[in-house]
């Protein structure tokens, strides 16, 4: 059962390109946990990321972070509270003509005035907690995917947000540097007791460190709660996602040129 919630999602529709992505979609994020966002492809789960973030605004409904409705804030504000939330992007986002140190210190340099000493500190602070100290001259180029996934983390952290946000982490990455990257957002949480949204189709890796989940599919909320309270739901929906199962009550079906999962 959620307690306090850092993030309130009621409501909200949106639609994009006449497609309705969500319905009426209504859930809590808690604070200074983790919870995933699971579901089949294309079914927007990275958009609602963008929403929290109001680079998306819904068409009805409301968000609000801490309190505060997003949507409602003038530009200034809203770059403020955007300090207040950070991202991993999917493909990691380095710029790839600046070493991973300028990387990491890119944030700090443009939202605060500290030294450059202290920002120095700071960098390498951040690129030691997640094993990147060593590459600190590098640039992306010279990386591996693990290792650009990192250093992202590493930039992601920067300014001490109360919000992680994930895009998909895992993708790509082999067993080894999943298994990784899995310890480093849990460590996060623990140790900097961080308020984390990853979005994901990483089923057993996410489970393992997630406090709460939401499965999303056609618009709204096809299940949630606790990691155990998925794993030994009894809703054959739900079932059918978390065992990857291609028999169930979701069909997969070939329209035209798009592949497409339909409620049967």
């Amino acid at each position: 059962m959620i307690t306090e919630s850092l993030i309130k999602v009621r409501n909200v529709s949106f639609s994009y390109q006449s497609k309705q992505i969500y319905k009426n979609l209504t859930l809590d994020i808690p604070k200074g946990k983790i919870t995933a966002i699971l579901g089949p492809s294309g079914t927007g789960k990275t958009t609602i990321l963008r929403l929290i973030g109001a680079q998306l605004t819904p068409n009805e409904g409301t968000i609000e972070f801490d309190g505060i409705n997003v949507h409602k804030l003038s530009r200034g504000d809203l770059y403020k509270l955007r300090q207040r939330m950070s991202m991993l992007f999917q493909s990691g986002a380095l710029f790839s003509d600046m070493t991973v140190f300028d990387n990491v210190a890119f944030p700090i340099l443009e939202h605060t005035d500290l030294p450059k000493e202290l920002v120095k500190d700071v960098v390498l602070m951040n690129l030691e907690a997640v094993g990147m100290r060593a590459a600190a001259d590098l640039y992306p180029s010279e990386l591996s995917g693990g290792m650009a996934r990192r250093a992202a983390l590493a930039r992601s952290i920067a300014l001490d947000p109360d919000l992680l946000m994930y895009d998909e982490p895992f993708v790509g990455q082999d067993p080894i540097t999943k298994g990784v990257l899995v310890k480093l957002i849990s460590d996060m949480n623990k140790s900097l007791g961080k308020t984390s949204i990853v979005v994901t189709h990483d089923v057993k890796e996410i489970l393992e460190i997630a406090h709460y989940v939401y499965i999303l599919a056609q618009g709204t909320v096809l299940g949630q709660g606790t990691p155990d309270e998925i794993v030994h739901s009894q809703d054959p929906r739900v079932i059918q996602f978390i065992n990857g199962d291609f028999d169930g009550p979701y069909a997969f079906k070939l329209k035209g040129s798009h592949n497409y999962i339909e409620d049967l």
